[in-house]
């Protein structure tokens, strides 16, 4: 059915001058014969009131339906304009009416309706500023695509970690990450209902280890998209390979002392030996059981630093007399090589330090500098003050570390020349230990060298004088 081709108030006045029309005809028709003549003066009376009360009728009648449009059209109106406002959004205009009938039920149901969505509005409003603080804050990356296989969400994590920049929305995979790994197992996890993990690589062998886990959702139902959690496996990755290089070099260096001794101790056991290769046996075993006594010694140390269970006391300690008593008591040792030492120091203020720790870095580093320095050469050790530091210098005139050695010389067991490391005595533990040692007071570790042009061993220590509370005393654990 066509709706009415004219406004509502037009019909009610015309529906309202039909009234009256037959209103007055109806009169008309009970008047007397010739009540409405004009040929007579009752007649002309009669006509001239009845013209009157026409008038009256019709004036009436425009009246009310004036009155009856404000009073049926004007609420319409009303809930027209608050149904458009809602679809524009605007939540907060409520019509308030307390009249009953329809209309009233109707305003009524429409304050609830908006009442109900403004409650679902802030419901999803908050949902949503709580899932983008979770994903804001997550350590893993998260990449959500649809059905179409389009990103809809990457969380700031995903964006660091794999080097998203820009507008992703609405982009393939394959556009913003430019992996084919990431592609490959979104794709699989689109087309089954179990969780698909795949790790990946990024920038070289060198570069980082990416697992990520991807699944479609929901698991039941028409697929709607695919999540993808991305964990960085960098560390866990080096820490695997740093414990498995540990274990082979300790292996290693305890295979090959228990070699020799067992190796001597069966010949002494097995055959009548002279009493001088006897002696000259016995030494051999007494040096490889020294070098395993050492090697023990600086992994128990080693362990205790790097679990935190070596107490570090921090004070004022004078970094000068603390080097001059290490020189001293390495002058048998130093004196053997021909090595000469100096001891370069101004006014230097106080180190806030471990005295022990500091007496074992100089320890470590004196030693290594008189291994690997040839005889007659020079060592010196420096002491000055900076603006926040000690800067502590151990520098000789020996064989230098390569370029390519330097990043890795504080590793454990790393060697530059193996044999010649062993065939010293060293453990390769006593530069890792000195690194420990330095980072647990607070300090700064580093070192320059170069084939041929010697080694420079700079620490720098934290000054006692730049302390919140000078001649504090407090135990910290390395």
């Amino acid at each position: 059915m066509r709706g009415l081709p004219v406004r509502p108030q037009l019909w009610i006045t015309a529906g309202l001058l039909a009234v009256v029309a037959c209103a007055l005809g109806t009169a008309a028709w009970w008047l007397p014969a010739g009540a409405l003549r004009s040929d007579t003066p009752e007649g002309r009376l009669s006509l001239h009131a009845f013209e009157v009360a026409a008038v009256l009728g019709v004036a009436l009648a425009l009246l009310l339906s004036i009155l009856l449009t404000r009073i049926l059209v004007q609420p319409l109106n009303e809930i027209g304009d608050f149904a458009s406002g809602l679809s524009a959004g605007d939540l907060d205009r409520r019509l308030r009416w307390r009249v009953g009938g329809p209309l009233g039920r109707i305003a009524a149901d429409l304050d609830r309706m908006a009442d109900e969505l403004r409650r679902r509005i802030d419901e999803a409003t908050a949902e949503k500023e709580q899932l983008q603080a979770v994903l804001g804050s997550m350590v893993e990356g998260v990449l959500v695509v649809n059905a179409a296989g389009r990103i809809v969400l990457a969380n700031p994590r995903l964006r660091e970690m794999l080097g998203v920049w820009g507008d992703v929305v609405g982009r393939a995979p394959l556009e913003v990450i430019r992996h084919a790994g990431v592609d490959d197992a979104m794709r699989a996890a689109a087309s089954t209902s179990d969780v698909v993990a795949h790790e990946i690589q990024l920038g070289g062998g060198e570069g980082r280890s990416i697992r990520l886990h991807a699944v479609a959702f929901p698991q039941t139902g028409p697929r709607l998209g695919t999540v993808a959690v991305f964990h960085d496996m960098t560390d866990l990755r080096r820490l695997e390979a740093v414990r498995r290089d540990f274990v082979a070099n300790v292996s290693h260096e305890l295979k090959t002392p228990l070699t020799a001794i067992r190796g001597f101790a069966e010949t002494l056991l097995s055959v009548d030996v002279p009493l001088d290769d006897a002696r000259k046996y016995l030494g051999v075993i007494l040096r490889h059981a020294e070098r395993l006594g050492n090697l023990i010694d600086d992994l128990l140390d080693l362990s205790r630093i790097e679990s935190r269970k070596l107490p570090i006391k921090l004070i004022e300690v004078d970094v000068g007399r603390v080097a001059a008593a290490v020189i001293s008591g390495m002058e048998l040792q130093l004196r053997a090589k021909t090595l000469s030492v100096k001891l370069v120091e101004g006014v230097t203020p106080a180190a806030w330090a471990d005295r022990r720790a500091v007496d074992q870095i100089l320890t470590n580093l004196l030693d290594n500098a008189a291994k690997y320095t040839h005889a007659g050469g020079h060592i010196e050790v420096q002491i000055e003050p900076e603006a926040e530091h000690i800067r502590v210098e151990v520098r000789d005139d020996g064989i230098g570390i390569p370029k390519e050695d330097l990043p890795r010389i504080f590793e454990r067991f790393y060697r530059v020349e193996k044999a010649r490391s062993r065939d010293l005595g060293g453990t390769g533990l006593g530069l890792a230990i000195v690194k420990h040692l330095v980072q647990s007071m607070g300090g700064e570790i580093y070192v320059e060298s170069a084939i041929g042009s010697g080694s420079s061993f700079v620490i720098l220590l934290p000054r006692a004088d730049r302390q919140t509370a000078a001649g504090e005393r407090r135990t910290a654990f390395a």
